[in-house]
């Protein structure tokens, strides 16, 4: 059975963008010019994600492939259909999406954003694994990774890391 990932940014007061999806925050954050996430990318061969992050995302790489040779799920209310590079649209509860995903053959999945999304999997115990990478700027208000909601999660530190001005935490499921 393949494993659910979320490997992404978030804010020091846990926000994943602004409320206008901003995420300038985050790119005016140093990195460590060395660091690469390509054993992580071998790791999935699918990535899902909400619509705003992947237009968001889409806007940042211009031109450039977002996840060459990967599927992409895009879960959205308005949009529906395929979309260029081997992904499409889906809309609706995502807990049978990733259900079916994870009952396939291949690689892992990557859970790339939207708080919904991960909401909805954190509470029915589907992600296995988060790599979380902590920005040290406080936005105040946007978007959070984790939404309010009724749910108390345990999990089991892995291990940190340092990258550049980020502070990477990995954790799994227990």
């Amino acid at each position: 059975m393949k494993k659910v990932f979320f490997y992404g940014a978030i804010s020091l007061d846990g926000f994943l963008s602004s409320e206008d999806d901003n995420l300038k925050w985050l790119f005016d954050t140093e990195l460590n010019p060395n660091y690469s996430i390509a054993d992580f990318e071998d790791r999935v061969d699918t990535v899902v994600m909400g619509n705003m992050t992947y237009k968001g995302t889409q806007k940042l790489l211009g031109s450039d492939s977002m996840f060459p040779g990967k599927e992409k799920i895009i879960f959205s209310r308005s949009q529906t259909g395929p979309i260029a590079g081997d992904g499409q649209y889906v809309s609706g509860d995502p807990l049978p999406v990733i259900k079916a995903l994870r009952s396939g053959n291949g690689k892992n999945i990557w859970i790339v954003g939207g708080g919904s999304i991960v909401t909805k999997l954190v509470k029915n115990d589907l992600i296995d694994e988060f790599w979380i990478q902590i920005a040290p700027v406080i936005i105040g208000t946007g978007k959070r990774l984790f939404e309010e909601n009724t749910y108390e999660k345990r999990f089991k530190l892995v291990g940190t890391k340092r990258i550049g001005e980020l502070a990477e935490i990995h954790l799994k499921r227990l």
